[in-house]
Parts: structure tokens; C-alpha cells; sequence
């Protein structure tokens, strides 16, 4: 469950070329709820990705449990990316 996080920057190329799209991360949220980001698996270019990767880790989950106890989740994320 997400409980807080930044949005991610356009870049200005991006915003002059109106991209917008879907950045997908590979992941792992960690037991204390932070995330770490491992690869971009879907992309758009033009910086967003690198925007992307860096806001991740403003994100702040409430970790995932198995037998009540907080474990590390591996995942993909989707970061949107509109300019309206």
C-alpha cells in the first residue's frame, strides 16, 4: 500500500515534445517500506526515465508481510507521466 511520494519532474524536452506514457520500474520494497530500484523495464526517453528512477524512492509503502512479519517484495511500478 502506498503511503506517500513525490511526483516525478518533466523534463523540458519532454514537456516541449508532449511525451507522455507509463515508466515501468523493477523494484524491491523493502521491510522498513522504502523502495530500491533495480531496472526500467518500460521506458519513454527523453529523461523521463531517469526522473522516474530518481522520484521512486520518495515512495513510501507500508511493507508487504508473510506470517505476520515485514519481508522484502520485488515488483514492477508504474510511474505516469501526463502533461495535462
Amino acid at each position: 500500500m502506498l503511503l506517500s511520494h513525490n511526483q516525478p519532474e518533466y523534463t523540458p524536452e519532454a514537456r516541449q515534445l508532449r511525451i507522455q506514457g507509463d515508466v515501468v520500474l523493477r523494484v524491491t520494497i523493502t521491510t522498513n517500506g522504502t523502495m530500491i530500484v533495480h531496472n526500467v523495464i518500460h521506458g519513454l526517453g527523453h529523461g523521463l526515465d531517469e526522473s522516474a528512477m530518481k522520484s521512486a524512492p520518495t515512495y513510501k509503502f507500508k511493507p508487504a508481510t508473510q506470517n505476520g512479519q515485514p519481508v522484502d517484495y520485488t515488483t514492477n511500478i508504474i510511474i505516469k507521466f501526463q502533461t495535462a
